[in-house]
Parts: structure tokens; sequence; C-alpha cells
């Protein structure tokens, strides 16, 4: 069995990386690569995310130019970028070079996005299981929360977080919750995977699932393995190695995105690790050939592969 804990996919609006990453792919990936279940979560490069003031370089995207999930296009100014601010117990969506707002009200504006991504799922629930991506935004964010668990308790299995898109930190944010949150991390301030550590310290009954391997943050390692309630994945590790200089910390010591996971399985126990694809930003039939390639006992595989990620999302398989 295969568990895909982290994936992507387009549903209502203008994307502008990935335009094309429609649901249809999503599933075309899913059967042609065998996975069972998946998590997807809306694509966060939404047009509400992009000041129309910003480099017209980046109008014209190419997946070659992108580093990786967190780094923009190779060549842009990256001046102009939109990001949550809270004003007055609402939430505006505005730059912070020009001051351009693309929203403000006092509803997460990525609600409707959600809605459509449980809509067009809802035919497969039993196989794709969504995350629902919810903004880092103090005024909105609880009863953003508490709207999905009261209206769609059996629609969904938890909730995504992305620090680096919203340009806000986790690290001072409290919820209340019984979902699972999946938590992008990088390489600079705001995506650090310190501050969900942090977060997840400030949230002890709350699980966590720190993305992209916490870019081999040995600290953040060491701490993982002493919480309890925090996990972690390592996608995409063939894009994450191709972009190492850019998206890990000690690149040096990683010669085959393999040694992603030995990193990791240097600090955790294997079952803190769950797997997913990224996708877009990564190749499904390449991160399952990873874990193939992966010297690594049977029983691992399997926990990393689908019995880590439905211990923690609470699914039953048998």
């Amino acid at each position: 069995m295969i568990i895909n804990s982290h994936v992507h996919v387009n549903t209502l609006g203008n994307y502008f990386y990935y335009p094309d990453y429609n649901f249809n792919r999503f599933l075309e990936e899913m059967h042609k690569n065998k996975i069972d279940i998946a998590f997807p979560a809306l694509n966060p490069k939404l047009e509400l995310f992009r000041c129309p003031n910003s480099s017209k370089d980046s109008n014209n995207f190419k997946e070659h130019d992108v580093i990786n999930s967190s780094i923009e296009l190779k060549g842009s100014s990256n001046k102009h970028r939109i990001q949550v601010v809270e004003k007055n117990n609402h939430m505006l969506l505005q730059c912070n070079t020009c001051g351009y707002i693309t929203y403000e009200g006092s509803v997460d504006p990525l609600r409707k996005y959600n809605q459509a991504l449980i809509a067009i799922t809802s035919p497969y629930r039993r196989t794709i299981k969504p995350l629902i991506y919810v903004l880092l935004c103090k005024s909105t964010i609880q009863n953003e929360i508490d709207f999905w668990e009261n209206n769609y308790p059996n629609d969904f299995v938890g909730f995504k977080l992305h620090p680096w898109n919203d340009q806000v930190s986790v690290a001072d944010f409290k919820v209340h919750s019984f979902r699972p949150f999946l938590i992008h991390t990088g390489i600079r301030d705001l995506e650090s995977a310190k501050n969900a550590i942090a977060f997840a310290k400030n949230n002890p009954t709350l699980k966590v699932v720190i993305a992209h391997a916490g870019a081999l943050d040995t600290t953040v390692l060491n701490e993982i393995g002493l919480l309890e309630n925090v996990f972690i994945d390592c996608c995409p590790s063939t894009f994450m190695f191709e972009s190492r200089f850019s998206a890990l910390y000690s690149p040096e010591h990683i010669f085959a995105p393999e040694d992603i996971y030995w990193k990791v399985l240097k600090y955790l126990p294997s079952h803190k690790i769950l797997f997913g694809t990224d996708s877009p930003w990564g190749d499904p039939q390449k991160e399952l050939e990873v874990i193939r390639n992966l010297n690594a006992t049977p029983k691992v595989k399997e926990q990393i592969l689908f019995k880590n990620a439905a211990r923690v999302y609470g699914l039953s398989l048998y």
C-alpha cells in the first residue's frame, strides 16, 4: 500500500506555478504509480498571492526555472510579494512593497477554493482525503478551523499551513483542533522548521508533520525525536537533492536523494517519517523509486510508505 501524505492540486482560479496541474492529472498520477490513498491540499500559488505590480519576468513561467517550492523564479526581482496582514480583526492579502490589496475580509479567502477541492474529490472519498489549507491570520484561523470541523467533519483529514506563502511565522500560533497539521518548512527565517517546532510545543495535543525534511536542520531533527506529537516527511527528495545548495543545510553531505532519508533516519525512528511527493513540484515515480532504492528493511519501508500516515491521520486500513 502507498499513502501520499503531501501533494497539491489546482481547483478554482488561476495559479502562477504549475497552472496545468489539474485534478485529472493528479488522478492519472495516482493510478499510474499505484498510490492507494492521497491527502491533496491546494496549490498555494494562487493569483491571490501575486501582486500585479510584480516583475514581468515572472509572467513567463517555465517549470524548469523553479528551484523549489519556496524559492521563486530565477531572474525575478521578487520585490513585490503578497503577504497575510492582520488589521482591525480582518485579514488583508497585501503587497509588502507597494501596498496593493488582493483581499480584505473576516473570512479566509481560501474557503471557496477548499470547498471546490472537497467537491471535486467527494466521489473518491475512500481514497482521496484532502488537507485544508488555512491562512496564518490570528483573527480568522480558529474560526476557519471550526468551520471545517463543524461543517465537513468527514471530508478531510487535516490542515495545511504554509508560512512562506503567507509570509507569516507559525511560531506563536495556538489553535484548537482534533486534526493533524502539515507545515511547510525551508531554510529562511519565516519558514524555518524551528518555528514549526515552536508551534508543536505551543499545541502539544496536535499532531504536527514537518514538511521537506525540515531542510535537514539537525537541531530540528533532534527536537522531533523528543516530541511525541511531531513527525516529518522527506519530499520531494529528488527535487531537494537537485536543489540541495539552495534548499538544504549541509548539502555537501548529500550525494543522492536517498541520503535525505538516511540523514533523517540517523536522528529519528522510522515510525516518525511519512511518504509524500509534493506534486507537482515532485515526481511520484521518482519519489517511489527513492524508497525502493533505500537500503532499509521491508518493515521500515512499509512504515514510511503507508503505516505512519495511517496512524498519524487516524485511518483504519483493514
